[in-house]
């Protein structure tokens, strides 16, 4: 039987069982305590009513709090969204902006509002108030300029956070909060109106049997039950304190509760005669309030074993993205349990899964510069170089030799690391050969900062981008003298080369075409793969070009003062 039992049980999922065992636990014992209370009941008749209708006013006062916090929830939502952000915050300009701020508020706000009004019940309106130009949209986006006398929203622009207000000509409650200064300039406010029906009535429904009166800090009633409940006089005092008081002539029970995170108070009045009774009462009320435990203590098992599931679930979208290749994954997680630990360990195989690929590609890398033997090659070259200068041969003397400075800095040892120095004379090298071999048919303009000297970097990144200037910018250029600036620069914590020529420049089909060709030699697509095997994805090659104006080629890397050849 037992075997049976597991083997039903196995086929269970994981939130399955979880969910089934926390409810079997959480049951049991609530059971018991119902059939002990009932027993109990006829010594502590009045204690227990008492209790239950302290829980009960608990619940009605969390069913507020967690409609209102529904509703943070989203204001949160809203305050956060950078797109949101974005619109409020754009400038004003030509036509063309507010073509594009029109459609950006049609295609987007409106559709996102909308869906908010429709997926959140009781909200009746959603504003965004605005001190920025932005032209006002409907009910979404208005001026700030016809709310600015208001208390609440010099309160909301004065701090940051959501605060709650109670509208009495309107009978509905309302919040604000305004956006987030850090990325937007200007006052944003983003004002709810939150029917008071939605926000109350079902505590008003849970508290049917008793007075509720709620009201605000200056003790004006926000919403009550007194009128629709016989028993209960109709004029009552709010500063009553809790306990039995005599009210009207009517002995009442007293229990004030504050609502969390506002200055809102619930007032409950209970009528004597209703808090003792016989057994059969206090049974049907034990049962209540055991049923609604229950819904609670499933609510939060739900949210516990969702929470445990997701981080299992996201273990296992990180395993399936490996899986197909996104090895570039950031695993992000502060638990300390025991899943917390197989995310360490699981984070730690990838790193050093990635490691091992670097290596097997330093490797490749080591391998195919060790074809060329430096030794022979500068030897030959230098053979070249003398034999040039006894027959007078002084532009073939001055090639080899910038030749052999060229192969010097670019064989750099076998080391993948160079001084960004030596990196700029490897350019310079290669462009005095390309000039004499053109006929000094273009000119080269150097703008280096000198801070830049003391920095590393990869060796061979920045011939490529040369070579490309030449043969896809100067040399297809139609009339005039062409020119190639190289300039380096340090730009907050990167150091920036810029190759910029006057060419033919390119279309973008082509500027595609070219980061995307795999050639046998050092591409562009070689350059942005050794950058970011080296550095990281942060940094790498942008290229931007115009058709017949020129193209401008810059590589970032960070900064770097110490040679990781070793690496």
């Amino acid at each position: 039987m037992m075997k049976k039992i597991n083997r039903i049980f196995a086929r269970f999922r994981f939130k399955q069982k979880l969910f089934m065992s926390y409810l079997i636990v959480t049951i049991i014992p609530m059971m018991v305590l119902g059939v002990y209370s009932y027993n109990q009941s006829r010594q502590l008749l009045n204690y227990q009513a008492e209790q239950g209708i302290e829980r009960n006013i608990s619940t009605a006062v969390n069913s507020i709090t967690y409609k209102m916090d529904l509703y943070n929830n989203l204001m949160y939502l809203i305050v956060a969204n950078r797109m949101i952000q974005n619109l409020v915050s754009t400038p004003t300009g030509e036509a063309a902006d507010l073509s594009v701020l029109a459609n950006q508020l049609k295609d987007y706000l409106d559709p996102y509002f909308s869906m908010m009004l429709t997926s959140y019940h009781g909200i009746d309106k959603l504003t965004i108030y605005s001190e920025s130009m932005v032209p006002e949209y409907g009910d979404y986006l208005r001026s700030a300029e016809g709310v600015s006398d208001q208390s609440w929203y010099k309160n909301a622009i004065n701090k940051f956070g959501i605060r709650w207000y109670y509208d009495e000509s309107q009978h509905a409650a309302f919040a604000v909060s305004k956006f987030p200064e850090t990325f937007i300039t200007g006052h944003n406010v983003l004002y709810i109106h939150v029917n008071s029906e939605s926000l109350f009535m079902d505590s008003v429904k849970l508290l049917s049997d008793y007075g509720l009166i709620i009201s605000d800090s200056n003790g004006i009633p926000l919403f009550t039950n007194v009128h629709t409940f016989s028993e209960v006089p109709s004029t009552i005092q709010l500063n009553q304190e809790d306990g039995i008081s005599k009210i009207n002539g009517i002995n009442m029970m007293v229990i004030n509760k504050q609502i969390p995170n506002t200055n809102w108070t619930v007032h409950c009045f209970v009528p004597m005669n209703q808090v003792s009774g016989n057994a059969a009462p206090i049974l049907y009320a034990t049962f209540i309030v055991i049923g609604i435990c229950i819904g609670i203590m499933l609510i939060i098992i739900s949210l516990f074993a969702n929470g445990m599931l997701r981080r299992i679930n996201q273990l296992n979208h990180w395993m399936k993205r490996v899986e197909n290749g996104g090895l570039e994954l950031k695993i992000h997680h502060s638990s300390k349990d025991e899943i917390g630990e197989l995310i360490d360990r699981f984070a730690n195989m990838l790193s050093r899964i990635k490691e091992l690929i670097q290596e097997v590609r330093r490797k490749e890398l080591h391998r195919l510069q060790a074809q060329m033997n430096p030794h022979f090659l500068y030897n030959t070259l230098s053979s070249v170089n003398w034999k040039a200068l006894q027959t007078g041969s002084y532009e073939i003397s001055r090639i080899v030799t910038s030749l052999s400075k060229y192969y010097r800095t670019a064989l750099n040892k076998g080391d993948h690391f160079i001084t960004i120095r030596n990196e700029l004379e490897n350019v310079k090298s290669y462009l005095d050969i390309m000039l004499i071999t053109n006929d000094y048919g273009f000119d080269v303009i150097y703008e280096i900062d000198d801070n830049v000297y003391r920095f590393y970097t990869i060796n061979m990144i920045l011939q490529p981008l040369v070579e490309n200037a030449i043969k896809h910018g100067v040399h297809r250029k139609s009339e005039g003298r062409g020119t190639i600036t190289i300039s380096a620069s340090l730009v907050k914590s990167t150091v920036q080369f810029s190759i910029r020529d006057n060419g033919a420049g390119m279309e973008e089909d082509q500027v595609r075409k070219l980061m995307t060709f795999r050639s046998v030699g050092y591409g562009l697509r070689n350059v942005q793969e050794r950058i970011e095997l080296f550095f990281g994805t942060g940094y790498g090659l942008t290229v931007q070009s115009r058709n017949r104006e020129g193209t401008t080629m810059m590589i970032t890397i960070p900064q770097s003062e110490m040679s990781q050849a070793s690496v």
